[in-house]
Parts: structure tokens; C-alpha cells; sequence
């Protein structure tokens, strides 16, 4: 995955280009295009969760199809906690204080924030693995789905403790 940051420092324009070099602002603007970047990096996060969370109610569906009803209760949870997870990244707190605020934000926490938030990505990724196998295993017969379900359940579940830990990240930045 490319470096958000970078593509929003090129799209800077003359001005703001300007305000990257004049001292005493220029450390603030870099602190904002940070931020600019995390929020543009959630912005992709959410939009995934949003692909696999649609792709979770899909094989859900085809579970209710044909008729795995072991693996319901379960599919009921990681829809509840995948709704909950999508929404937590797209509200999180992305480091802001203002120019005059008495909290001042060190850029290299927000470069942290940063790199913890494009690592849940590698976490995104292990969920899709969960949904294609338990979908594979649903369009041929079934005989695994509640084993896969767990799986799945369980990646979800790692995600969303993982993105609690994010907090911590967030509280070292004041």
C-alpha cells in the first residue's frame, strides 16, 4: 500500500506549499497534513469493512439457504460486531489540536497512529481469507461452516480488540 502522505504532501498547492517552509508554521502544517493523511488511510479502512462486511451478509445468506443453522448464532454476532467495528473506524480520532491549543500533538505520534492504522489493513485481509473459505466451504456442502464460522468470528474479534489498542496510541500523542 502506497504512503497516503506522501500523496497529500504532491497535492499540496502554491500556498500551502509555501506554509511548509515558513518557520514556526510549518511544523504546524505538517502535523496537518498527518492527520490529512490518517483520515484519507481510515477513509480506505472503512471503505473495506464496508466491501467485507456486505460479503459477510452474502455468505450469511447462503448459510440461512441452505440451512446451517449451527452456524447462526454466530453469523448474528459477527454482523453485530463487524456494524460496530465499521463504525469505530470511521468516527476515531485522528490527533487533532489546534494551531493555539495548550495540547500540543509531536508529529512522530502522529506518524505512529499513522503506521498502526495501515497495519489493520494486514488484519482486513485475514478476515476476506475467513469469508472466501467459509464461502467455499458453504457453495460445496457445508461440512466445515462451523469450524470457518469460528475462524471467522475469531479474526473479527482480533480486529476489534486490535483496534481498541488504538486508543493507547491516541493517549501517547498528548
Amino acid at each position: 500500500m502506497e504512503d497516503i502522505r506522501e500523496a497529500v504532501k504532491a497535492n499540496l498547492g502554491a500556498l500551502e506549499t509555501l506554509e511548509t517552509i515558513i518557520p514556526g508554521f510549518s511544523g504546524y502544517k505538517g502535523k496537518e497534513i498527518r492527520r490529512e493523511a490518517d483520515k484519507l488511510l481510515r477513509v480506505r479502512l472503512t471503505e473495506e469493512l464496508k466491501v467485507l462486511d456486505s460479503d459477510i451478509d452474502a455468505v450469511y445468506e447462503d448459510i440461512v439457504n441452505n440451512k446451517l443453522a449451527a452456524t447462526y448464532e454466530a453469523m448474528d454476532a459477527i454482523t453485530a460486531m463487524m456494524d460496530k467495528i465499521t463504525s469505530k473506524v470511521e468516527i476515531a480520532d485522528y490527533g487533532y489540536a489546534g494551531f493555539f491549543s495548550a495540547l500540543k500533538i509531536r508529529e512522530d505520534a502522529l506518524d505512529r497512529m499513522y503506521e498502526f492504522d495501515k497495519a489493520l489493513f494486514a488484519d482486513v485481509a485475514k478476515m476476506k481469507d475467513a469469508v472466501e473459505a467459509l464461502a467455499d466451504d458453504v457453495a460445496e456442502d457445508g461440512g466445515g461452516a462451523a469450524k470457518l464460522v469460528k475462524k471467522l468470528k475469531d479474526a473479527v474479534m482480533d480486529f476489534d480488540k486490535k483496534f481498541d489498542q488504538r486508543k493507547d496510541v491516541v493517549l501517547k500523542l498528548e
